[in-house]
């Protein structure tokens, strides 16, 4: 049934107030809050009218109402009004955007924790996933003659190192050597490719016994490569949760955060289609039992080569959906346009070199 157009102010009005209070919405405080004058008993109509088609709920039997999921959905898709960011919320996002960190991951983890103080809810950030990757670069750097720090630059611009510790000393000759073999034969290939045949082929060609720190550094690139490929998700803000009174229940908060720290739950939760930038799950629309009573918010954001992250919160379903989803689209916006910025100003670098 399609609503009438006083319905859906009133509605929109009973979400407003609920977000705000979380307490049970009365007749008359709608009837004040129109803009069109309307009578308390008229709304009061309307409004059990709405809880009959199912928008509404009566959690008592005083006369106050609250919003079902099904309030919730028909609000962010259509009553909602556009948030509109105050010099304050500009200010705290570029704060917030106002870091520098050549790791990715670490990157992403901070932006979920800038995004949980940004919005006051727990937030889960996914780091960038591409369909392939390789490693793009090795370095191998000597600190003694058994001990090397690895590092490699990944296609995605992801820099990861290890100390390797060896059995045999290795001279400045072979660290040269390893340094080029790894270069020339492991770069810019699929990782089922880093096999021990093309270890064997480098080690000839290259005249040096250097198979122990290739072995190694191969056995470092799979876990990079594999960890990537797989995404890490980190969880930032879980005590945001225990402000609100919807978790006050300490057995309903504790079911919560347990599946928070479920990584492959969170891995299948709704995510942004292919040309949408956010995505707005309410309740059982989450697809797991203890987010059947929250709602997520996830947006998504661009890393180099063509690989997408997510970013998001998780919250009651009495959330402010327009001030959260306009503070998490411009953060989104802002960690794209910072990681396309440093990508550039990283090849500029490279091009001087």
């Amino acid at each position: 049934m399609k609503l009438s157009d006083r319905k859906k102010q009133i509605l929109k009005a009973v979400v407003d107030d609920y977000i705000q209070t979380a307490e049970p919405v009365g007749s008359k405080a709608i009837a004040v809050r129109l803009t069109t004058p309307v009578s308390s008993a008229t709304v009061r109509n309307e409004m059990s009218e709405l809880e009959n088609l199912g928008y509404l709920e009566q959690p008592h039997t005083s006369a106050g109402r609250v919003p079902s999921h099904a309030a919730y959905r028909l609000y962010v898709d259509e009553l909602m009004s556009r948030y509109q960011m105050t010099a304050q919320d500009m200010t705290e996002v570029r704060h917030a955007l106002g870091l520098r960190m050549r790791e990715l991951d670490r990157l992403i983890s901070e932006a979920g924790r800038m995004v949980s103080e940004l919005t006051h809810h727990t937030a889960i950030a996914l780091t960038p996933a591409a369909e392939t990757e390789s490693v793009r670069r090795f370095e191998v750097i000597a600190v003694e003659k058994t001990t090397v720090v690895l590092v490699l630059v990944t296609s995605s611009d992801q820099i990861k190192n290890r100390i390797c510790r060896l059995n045999v000393p290795l001279s400045d000759f072979e660290v040269a050597a390893a340094n080029r073999a790894l270069n020339n034969y492991f770069t810019n290939i699929p990782l089922g490719d880093m096999n021990g045949e093309r270890i064997t082929r480098a080690e000839v060609e290259t005249g040096a016994e250097i198979s122990e720190l290739l072995v190694a550094a191969i056995d470092f690139a799979a876990d990079v490569l594999n960890r990537i490929l797989n995404r890490d998700l980190y969880l930032a803000g879980a005590a945001q949760l225990l402000q609100y009174p919807e978790y006050r229940d300490v057995d309903r908060a504790r079911a919560l955060l347990e599946c928070l720290s479920d990584r492959e739950t969170l891995q299948k939760l709704p995510a942004p289609q292919p040309g949408e930038t956010m995505r707005i799950s309410i309740g059982s629309e989450n697809g797991v039992e203890p987010l059947a009573d929250a709602s997520v918010v996830v947006s998504a954001y661009e890393a180099p080569h063509g690989a997408k992250g997510l970013i998001g919160i998780v919250g009651p379903t009495r959330m402010d959906y327009a001030k959260v989803c306009a503070r998490l689209e411009k953060f989104a916006e802002g960690l794209s346009r910072m990681l396309t910025e440093q990508e550039g100003t990283e090849d500029q670098h490279g091009e001087g070199k």
